[in-house]
């Protein structure tokens, strides 16, 4: 086994190495070290079912059922399908998913520690070149490189996250293709997290607001927080912090959503096919 780094503020890839086996204790250690790290890593030429994507989404913790079941894997809700496929004239998955910054479902009181995508298709254009890449940046990149009056003056404040905000939000700046429904809102009332989260594991920093999404700031009038909001998350999406994955069909990419947030490019057609599987993995509260 290899670990490749991307050269970029966060990712690695790593070489060698088959998911879809039953991997010992210490390459797994290793892989977990480096997800830990880097924030984002990736295996290519991959090929695994459904049960050994879930198996090794298990080892970094509890699987999490997505809030839309409608476009989770009939027979196995673990897996979400992230895709822009119709069939009786329905999408079969979430063709909106990722489509503005965000870290994943961050207005829940626990947030998901990691997420785990396998592309099983991805879109390409007429001459073979592939569209629907995802960016990736570095909230703790980010956080290292502000103002330290900026810091001190955000340390220990909280933001809410609102699902609904997210939402209206998306579908303002690029449309949704799902309901937003009474029961969805109902499982993901507005929640209160820092606004610098600390990681649980490397101890690190991170700026975890997002435009849009979140609403406010503890202890503030909304005329100062939101253009703080704002600021933020303009510093966040810096290119200095990002790094950007180009799909191929077998990757298995996943990401830690404290380290980073992403945005999933939306530059391909109907016509032009991309099937994501992704497993989510509980994480913890937020400090």
């Amino acid at each position: 086994m290899s670990i490749v780094p991307t050269g970029a503020a966060l990712g690695a890839e790593i070489r060698g190495v088959d998911i879809a086996q039953d991997l010992d204790t210490a390459t797994f250690r290793q892989i977990e070290d480096a997800f830990n790290r880097y924030g984002v890593i990736f295996f290519r030429n991959q090929k695994i079912t459904v049960a050994q994507q879930i198996a090794f989404a298990r080892r970094f913790g509890e699987v999490e059922i997505n809030v839309n079941t409608q476009a989770c894997l009939p027979g196995d809700p673990e897996v979400l399908l992230v895709s822009n496929i119709k069939e009786n004239g329905r999408y079969i998955g979430l063709a909106d998913a990722g489509t503005t910054w965000h870290t994943d479902m961050s207005a829940y009181a626990c947030p998901p520690r990691c997420s785990i995508l396998y592309a099983v298709e991805v879109p390409r254009t007429s001459d073979g070149s592939v569209l629907g890449d995802t960016i990736f940046t570095s909230a703790a990149a980010a956080y290292d490189a502000l103002a330290p009056d900026f810091k001190a003056r955000l340390d220990g404040k909280r933001s809410t996250h609102s699902y609904l905000a997210k939402m209206s939000a998306r579908r303002a700046a690029v449309g949704l293709t799902r309901e937003i429904t009474p029961e969805h809102l109902a499982k993901t009332p507005p929640v209160a997290h820092p606004v610098f989260r600390t990681h649980p594991v490397t101890g690190r920093k991170c700026i975890y607001v997002t435009e849009g999404e979140c609403t406010s700031i503890n202890g503030m009038a909304e005329s100062d927080a939101l253009p703080l909001i704002s600021e933020l998350h303009r510093h966040l999406v810096d290119p200095k912090f990002q790094y950007r994955h180009r799909w191929r069909v077998g990757d298995v990419l996943m990401w830690d959503n404290c380290t980073c947030q992403h945005l999933a490019v939306r530059d391909y057609g109907e016509g032009q096919r991309r099937l994501m599987h992704r497993v989510t993995v509980n994480g913890s509260v937020p400090f």
